[in-house]
């Protein structure tokens, strides 16, 4: 590996590198070497497998997963069910709130499958298998894994014991918890955290979990 540092994210609004002023857009701009794989409000199973299909790819120094907030489901858009979505060929439409792309609680597909389908034992059962699977590869590869909860996640399932990260923690927690949420927009019942606290979680990522914090990361203002 090269002297500096490789980074793979993933993760839902909270990472993704799009038109949003992320932590992951401010620590590329700050000049870290970032992949990053997230998309806004993707799920759970996206985003792992995200981060598993690229890790198996080629080598990083760190991956950071960003977990998201469960009952999601991504589809891929074809012909018959392209009105899910607007413009992207993934897109999530059980996320309760009102994305582009997303549809009330009354939607019919939506309630079918929150009503009937969905099991969120079976859910936390995937996602840590998948868990597992990458703290395994990435332990094989000499790669540091941090997983981080985006939002509270309650675990119920033991097997989360073998998983090596701070379940007590997440992102919007610290972020309601902080001076920058007197600020936040809830246009459209947005979750995700504004610029100033963003730039400041960018900072804490990466003294506490990057171990590396550069200089140019003292030009953004919290």
């Amino acid at each position: 590996m090269s002297n500096k540092a490789k980074l793979l994210t993933a993760g839902c609004g909270i990472t993704f590198s799009g038109e949003r002023p992320t932590w992951t857009k401010v620590l590329k701009v700050a000049g870290y070497d970032i992949t990053d794989v997230s998309g806004p409000a993707i799920s759970n199973q996206l985003i792992t497998n995200q981060l598993l299909e690229k890790i198996y790819q080629e080598d990083f120094d760190h991956v950071i997963c960003q977990l998201t907030s469960f009952g999601k489901l991504d589809v891929e858009m074809n012909s018959k069910n392209k009105w899910l979505m607007e413009k992207d060929s993934l897109r999530n439409f059980t996320y309760k709130g009102y994305w582009p792309s997303s549809h009330s609680d009354e939607d019919p597909v939506k309630k079918t499958y929150q009503d009937y389908l969905y099991s969120p034992t079976l859910e936390q059962q995937d996602l840590i298998f998948k868990l597992l699977l990458l703290q395994e590869k990435c332990k094989q590869a000499g790669t540091k894994l941090h997983i981080i909860q985006g939002y509270d996640i309650e675990w119920h399932n033991k097997l989360t014991d073998s998983l090596d990260f701070d379940k007590s923690f997440n992102i919007y927690d610290m972020y309601k918890n902080s001076k920058f949420y007197d600020e936040h927009d809830y246009t459209n019942y947005n979750t995700v955290p504004n610029q100033k606290f963003q730039v400041h979680l960018a900072k804490h990522i990466a003294k506490k979990y990057i171990g590396e914090y550069k200089s140019t990361l003292d030009k953004f203002n919290e």
